[in-house]
């Protein structure tokens, strides 16, 4: 009777430990922009993108197909982490707005600490994000831009 216990005791845990596993590690490494920010968005519909630096307000427009695709896929395969708060310093940071159709639908502002903001001006429930971007290649391509 006590090898039964024991014998079950141990198989609980290990079925509790690989269902922990698989729900921490299913996530990791698999958070990409497109992934979180594209999927809401509708690519084929953006009309033009606005890029404003904050230090001197110094503005590009995207209204071109090309111009705008090639930024898009640019952006797209940056890796993130979706954070809560975000306490670091920023000295600069540069403002992306996207119209869709005419009209402003989502803005995005990365800071040079990594963070990058997700702002969607219909007012869902993803109306301000916070991510991590998890190396410099995006924000290193957009201040390359200016």
């Amino acid at each position: 009777m006590k090898g039964n216990k024991s014998v079950f005791v141990i198989s609980l845990i290990l079925i509790i430990g690989f269902v922990f596993c698989y729900i921490f590690f299913s996530g990791i490494g698999k958070a990409t922009f497109k992934n979180e920010f594209w999927e809401e968005a509708d690519i084929e519909a953006i009309s033009q993108i606005e890029l404003i630096r904050g230090s001197d307000s110094k503005q590009i427009l995207f209204s071109k197909e090309h111009e705008i695709k090639v930024f898009v896929d640019t952006i797209s395969e940056a890796k993130i982490k979706q954070i809560k708060e975000s306490a670091s310093k920023i000295n600069e940071s540069y403002w992306i707005t996207i119209w869709i159709a005419g009209d402003r639908k989502f803005g995005l502002r990365i800071d040079d600490n990594q963070i990058l903001s997700v702002f969607n001006y219909e007012g869902s429930e993803n109306n301000a994000n916070l991510y991590e971007l998890k190396d410099q290649s995006i924000y290193k391509y957009i201040e390359n831009l200016f």
